[in-house]
């Protein structure tokens, strides 16, 4: 059996608080590369919930936004496979922004095509944080949104209740 004096005890106190990280204290704050990835994450979720609803609501447009949609969802399994989940953190899977979906199928496009170019300015943004395999990520990202754009500028041209 261990006995400690008075004297060893607060030693061992001082010196056990130095070991290392303090267990009590939580997870360390997120890194800004991780913290990047999750908010490019999130946007992704948020793009692809509002082609899907789109799609659902306006079955005219829907073919031509369906490839959009999948390249959205390469997005996000690229961007997933870069996360090395933190101690105490979970990948985002939740959808922050739900806007409605417009009345006619030319504003629903509308709406897509200025998500997609907040979403670019957005990757574009982070580019110019993220240590390099993300930054090429990022820009691959952005300028797929960017192409998404001119798609959605000419499908807007020719959508029905225009």
């Amino acid at each position: 059996m261990l006995a400690a004096s008075t004297t060893t005890l607060p030693l061992f106190l001082a010196l056990s608080a130095c070991a290392g990280p303090n267990p009590l204290a939580g997870p360390p704050p997120l890194s800004s590369d991780v913290r990047g990835l999750f908010d490019a994450v999130t946007d992704e979720q948020n793009l692809i919930w509002i082609y899907k609803r789109t799609m659902a609501s306006y079955s005219a447009v829907a073919p031509a936004l369906g490839a959009l949609l999948a390249e959205h969802e390469a997005h996000l399994a690229q961007l997933r496979a870069m996360i090395v989940e933190p101690p105490g953190k979970t990948i985002p899977s939740t959808v922050t922004r739900k806007p409605a979906v417009p009345g006619t199928a030319a504003t629903a496009v509308a709406q897509l095509r200025a998500a997609e170019q907040s979403a670019t300015t957005a990757q574009l943004r982070r580019l110019a944080r993220a240590a390099a395999p993300l930054a090429q990520l990022y820009a691959s990202i952005a300028a797929s949104e960017a192409t998404h754009v001119s798609a959605l500028t000419a499908l807007a041209a020719r959508s029905p209740g225009r």
